[in-house]
């Protein structure tokens, strides 16, 4: 088995982003990668929750002065319900999709191109067993959490609320000294799947359990150099930081000053008309917002393309460098 050389790795990724991106530039593969990593790497890693306001204790909420709010949100209970699993079918739908696509964008810088359609076909089954074992890992790492670190604070916080100070005190230390470890674990296992399993499954056309027993020898015989690329990682994410981070101001700056402009022409325009702050109004106007923030992120996702097609690149250029059969892209001597 070949030594990984994670330093020797950064020259032949760049070249290969330049390959993809530059030689030539074509505007429509930018617009093509832009949305194939919004979904693989942005929105299908998201989440989002809500609560619910209100007095829980002897005074009544302002919003329902004089009764209690339960009966009313009880009637509404079969909505509420249903709109939670729409919103996970959603969210499993959307997070199957951008498995998909992280094989697609990694199978375009592979073979220097934008395509969606085509690939699709050829790489949903890498993308379904990915997303099963995303879906499997993120159920057993939110259970490990509410056992190791959750139990101990409701225990503290709720049912022996009345005790003694120092069982809340030890629950928040315990929870700090068990989380860190855990969430530094999980970081690492997502690491080496989003990187290495997920190169073996594109590279031999593997599901991820088989692509595991590929990848993790290839992993400890190579351990001093994976502490170095996951640090070369940590620098390559705060250069991305601050550059994704200046390129989405100016993003805000080409969308937001003329939307702004807009926008304002119509509300004054709407106050002549005699328009007030309906629900219908309301609802247009939420609905134009949505698109103008999806757009702002989308033209950035186009914007940041070099650093996310470099930090691509150079995970499938280190596993080549180890094993010659996963090779995908060119390799310097």
């Amino acid at each position: 088995m070949a030594r990984m050389d994670v330093g020797n790795g950064i020259q032949p990724a760049w070249e290969n982003m330049v390959r993809v991106l530059f030689r030539p530039f074509l505007l429509r593969k930018w617009l093509s990668l832009g949305f194939i990593s919004l979904i693989a790497y942005g929105l299908s890693g998201g989440g989002g929750g809500f609560n619910v306001p209100g007095n829980y204790g002897g005074n009544q909420h302002p919003n329902w002065p004089g009764h209690n709010p339960w009966p009313e949100i009880m009637h509404f209970l079969p909505l509420i319900i249903l709109g939670f699993i729409v919103l996970i079918a959603i969210g499993l739908l959307v997070s199957w999709i951008g498995s998909v696509l992280h094989f697609i964008y990694v199978d375009n810088l592979v073979r220097n191109s934008g395509a969606i359609s085509e690939p699709w076909g050829r790489l949903r089954s890498q993308g379904t067993s990915y997303f099963l074992w995303r879906l499997a890992f993120g159920l057993i790492y939110m259970l490990m959490l509410l056992v190791v670190i959750g139990t101990p604070l409701i225990w503290a916080f709720a049912i022996a609320r009345g005790g003694d100070t120092a069982f809340k005190v030890l629950a928040v230390v315990w929870a700090i000294m068990a989380g860190v470890p855990l969430i530094v674990a999980a970081a690492i296992v997502d690491l080496f799947v989003r990187d290495f399993v997920t190169t073996v499954m594109y590279a031999r056309g593997v599901r991820v359990m088989e692509a595991w027993g590929i990848a993790w020898p290839i992993i400890k015989e190579n351990a001093g150099q994976i502490a170095l690329y996951i640090l070369i990682l940590i620098a390559v994410a705060i250069v991305i930081g601050i550059f994704g981070l200046v390129v989405a101001l100016l993003c805000m700056l080409v969308v937001g000053i003329p939307v702004g402009i807009l926008a304002a022409v119509v509300i004054l325009a709407g106050k002549a008309m005699g328009l007030t702050w309906t629900v219908p109004v309301i609802a247009v106007a939420a609905t134009f917002g949505c698109i103008v923030l999806v757009g702002w992120v989308y033209l950035a996702q186009c914007a940041i393309q070099p650093a996310l097609a470099f930090r691509r690149s150079y995970a499938l250029v280190v596993m080549g460098q180890a094993d010659p059969s996963l090779a995908t892209i060119g390799q310097q001597g």
